[in-house]
């Protein structure tokens, strides 16, 4: 790496740091400094919630691994965008209307109003593990890739994991919520930018026309064929990308706190669905130029072997980003690395600090605002610390890609059967579906760690949830009841 590309990484982090503290807010009590107060409704704030949700979707992970699954398994990784209108209809006119009818404070307050605290214990208790592992692999994914670029030692390792993850954690504390969305729309952009770039680089560099790269793709590779196979073992096909990755994405979009947070910000229905929309168009936007990465990267070391090149997928992109890009650009593509990383770890660590005071620590009552929200920037700057931590043990669970879809599924599975029971009329019991979730989770596990491809486990933990809730329902006396809806 060159002095002019540190350069350009250093200001990165400085900038985004100062960004994310002079945006704070006035942080009068812990709801503004979690939910803003609503304070996101209007054009503008529906446009930097929107942003925000979809900066929240990618980090590192989405960065290095999705340019890599393409690479391998070509565009069958995108027929699951074909199932976002499907995705938006659900959102925009079944659950948002639902989920917002009333007024509340954290995400989870609608599971304790239909099923009481201890069913929204477990769903937060879910949510707690989910993230912090998912932080863990966040902070580790950018970790590999900078290794990787300039061409490191194992003993860079630690400092590079504290640098990430202690750098996000401090603005995000002194930040809230407020600052988290601000950066994150900030940092979506300039993820957008560096791949266009990155693309258009690559584009340039081929002595091929545009045309003639589409014909190589055709007819000397398969990374244009779709894989319609059934077979549920096979990574990655048509169907496992429109059912599996619906799931995962519907897990997302309506039993993430990080995600339900946005919705709370956002101050109603209408520019709740609104920040939706135009997230989703922003997803889109990246994971289309992500393929377009992947493919455009692929055809470059199709016409110029490199002996050198990494047989681990994982590692391709960034070694081209270490090989073959200009002075400058590496450092903007590392920024944007870490913006997608930074943006992820903030919102998880908000939310999961959100959830510990609101869900398992009802101080609300009993202490003063100012010493709540001291209490708050403490629990944020305590998780960003063990998600630091973690970080250093993700290695050896195999590709990003699996890693990223086992937690997925593991936990958001079973949060999305749950939520799924709470907004709609089925007839569930809190104590069945605290059972359910259990088994869901479990359920989960043994597909991620058996030869079924990890985008069936989302799926398969959340309709063991709610089928296995609505049957325990109706074996359990009818003395038990449910807590009402209202």
């Amino acid at each position: 790496m060159t002095l002019i590309d540190s350069i350009i990484i250093f200001i990165y982090l400085a900038g985004i740091v100062a960004v994310g503290v002079i945006y704070r807010g006035r942080q009068d009590d812990i709801n503004d400094y979690f939910t803003a107060q609503s304070g996101f409704s209007g054009f503008g704030g529906t446009v930097l919630v929107g942003l925000s949700l979809g900066a929240t979707m990618f980090s590192a992970l989405s960065f290095v691994a999705y340019p890599s699954i393409v690479y391998t398994y070509g565009i069958t990784t995108l027929t699951g965008l074909f199932t976002f209108p499907f995705a938006y209809l659900v959102l925009r006119f079944w659950f948002l209307p639902r989920y917002l009818a009333r007024p509340q404070v954290s995400p989870y307050d609608i599971i304790e109003r239909r099923f009481g605290v201890p069913t929204r214990l477990v769903a937060s208790g879910m949510f707690v593990l989910l993230r912090l592992c998912w932080m863990a692999a966040l902070i580790y994914a950018p970790v590999i890739v900078v290794m990787a670029s300039c061409n490191l030692g194992d003993h860079w390792f630690w400092p590079l994991v504290l640098l990430i993850g202690l750098l996000s954690t401090i603005y995000t504390v002194v930040g809230g919520i407020r600052g988290v969305i601000i950066t994150d729309a900030i940092q979506l952009l300039l993820i957008m930018a560096v791949l266009l770039g990155t693309i258009c680089y690559v584009l340039f560099k081929v002595p091929l026309s545009l045309e003639e790269v589409v014909d190589h793709l055709r007819y000397e590779t398969n990374l244009l064929d779709l894989n319609w196979s059934l077979d549920p073992t096979i990574t990655m096909t048509v169907w496992a990308m429109a059912i599996g990755g619906l799931m995962q994405n519907m897990s997302s979009f309506t039993a993430d706190q990080m995600s339900l947070q946005r919705y709370l910000t956002a101050g109603g229905v209408k520019s709740a669905a609104s920040a939706f929309g135009m997230s989703m168009a922003s997803i889109v936007l990246v994971l289309v130029m992500l393929a377009a990465v992947g493919l455009t990267v692929g055809t470059w070391y199709d016409l110029h072997p490199d002996p050198l090149l990494p047989t681990d997928a994982d590692k391709v992109f960034p070694y081209f980003v270490a090989t073959q890009l200009p002075v400058g650009f590496m450092g903007i593509v590392i920024a944007a690395i870490l913006a997608a990383t930074m943006s992820s770890i903030t919102s998880g660590i908000n939310s999961l600090s959100g959830s510990l005071l609101s869900d398992f620590v009802p101080l609300a009552e009993r202490v003063e605002p100012k010493r709540l929200l001291n209490y708050a920037r403490l629990t944020c700057a305590g998780i960003g610390l063990m998600a630091t931590i973690a970080a250093g043990f993700v290695q050896g669970m195999g590709s990003l890609f699996d890693i990223m879809n086992a937690f997925y599924g593991i936990f958001l599975g079973p949060l999305l059967g749950c939520m799924f029971c709470t907004v709609s009329k089925i007839n569930v019991k809190g104590s069945a579906l605290i059972a359910a979730m259990g088994v869901g989770s479990f359920s989960g596990f043994s597909v991620a760690y058996s030869d079924i491809s990890n985008l069936w486990v989302s799926c398969v933990s959340a309709m063991v949830t709610v089928g296995l809730a609505w049957v325990v329902t109706l074996i359990l006396p009818e003395t038990q009841t449910t807590v009402s809806r209202e």
